[in-house]
This record gives structure tokens, sequence and C-alpha cells, in this order.
């Protein structure tokens, strides 16, 4: 079921009363407000992750990126080149979209390289999009494999509209949910440390 371009241009609006950093509100966004937008931005992330998967297999090319910058690509294969290799397979064998999970919308937000703090700016304003939703009847889903791509790949901010100025900081997947959950995942137990000075 697709979500309407209205509603999706209402999240937009809730998630500008964010706070702010100076008040900037350097924040953009990117609607996608189409299966066909959502699939084709997974398309080329895939693309973009079949290269990476490529490159990481590699053990020299690893070892050589070791010496060179550090451990990414090492910790990359360890981490998620399995997962990644299955999720693909999936998705050309038989369709099984295991990125958006058949969202339907996705809103991208972007925070101005001008801003004092653009990356707190997008993700405060992604928060009041994720609740909203929520409150919609809406099921939503951060997208980090999306966003860790862009950031890595200019073509895909060209294809997603994302200017010079700006950076990616949040991909939100949006869309009526096929499931519903009776709790909330299991959260760690947080222990603050109080400070006295």
């Amino acid at each position: 079921k697709e979500v309407s371009i209205e509603l999706l241009e209402d999240l937009v609006k809730i998630g500008t009363t964010a706070p702010s950093g100076t008040n900037s509100q350097g924040w953009n966004f990117i609607i996608l407000p189409t299966r066909k937008e959502v699939e084709e931005l997974g398309r080329m992330t895939a693309e973009y992750y079949r290269k990476l998967n490529r490159m990481a297999r590699n053990p020299l090319l690893r070892v050589l990126v070791k010496l060179v910058g550090g451990d990414s690509l090492g910790r990359y294969y360890r981490n998620y080149h399995e997962s990644v290799e299955e999720a693909l397979k999936e998705w050309d064998e038989k369709g099984i979209d295991r990125l958006f999970h058949g969202a339907t919308a996705a809103i991208l937000v972007t925070g101005s390289t001008e801003a004092s703090c653009p990356a707190e700016d997008a993700l405060l304003a992604s928060q009041n999009i994720l609740l909203a939703a929520h409150t919609m009847g809406l099921g939503s889903c951060l997208i980090g494999f999306v966003v860790e791509a862009m950031r890595r790949d200019n073509g895909l901010n060209s294809m997603a509209g994302v200017s010079a100025d700006e950076k990616i900081y949040s991909v939100i997947a949006l869309g009526y949910p096929a499931l519903q959950y009776r709790r909330f995942a299991q959260r760690k137990i947080v222990s603050p440390r109080l400070l006295s000075l």
C-alpha cells in the first residue's frame, strides 16, 4: 500500500519542528514517494555492496588496506560480508528485499555542511519523523547500509539529489506494516555514571 505524498510531506514538516544547533535549520529532506524510487535506490546500493564484497573477499587487498589505512575492509569482511552476500543472493534469486523490507516510500535526511551541527540537526529531525510515523500507523526503519553506501559513492548521492554542500545522515524506510509487534525489541541495561565534582 502506497503512502500518500501528503502524509510524507506532513512527516517532513514534523521533522522541521526538531531543535537545531544555533537554530541554523540546515537540514534537507528528499522524498522517495513510491516503491519504484525505493527499489532504484536499493538497486544502486546493492551494486555498491557487490563491489565492496568483491574487494573484501580478496585477502591480499585486506592486508594492503590494513597496512595503509587501518582495518576497515577487514572489519567489514568479518562483520558484514557474509550477511550482505546472502541478502544480495536472495534479492537476485527470489526478489526478497532485505534492505528496505518492502517499504513503499522513503525519506532521506541530509544536513548542510554550513550548519553548526549538521549531524545532530538531521538526526533530531529524523527522530521526529520516526515518532510521528508510528503515531500515523506507519512502519519505519533506519537504513544504515544505504547511508554508508551514499557516504562513499558519489553516484548514489547524485541519483538521490544530494547536493555537494550537504551530507546524508539518515534514510528512513516507510510503509504500512504487514506485522504488528506486541512489544519493543529488548534493550541492554544501561547504568549511567554519576559525576560529582
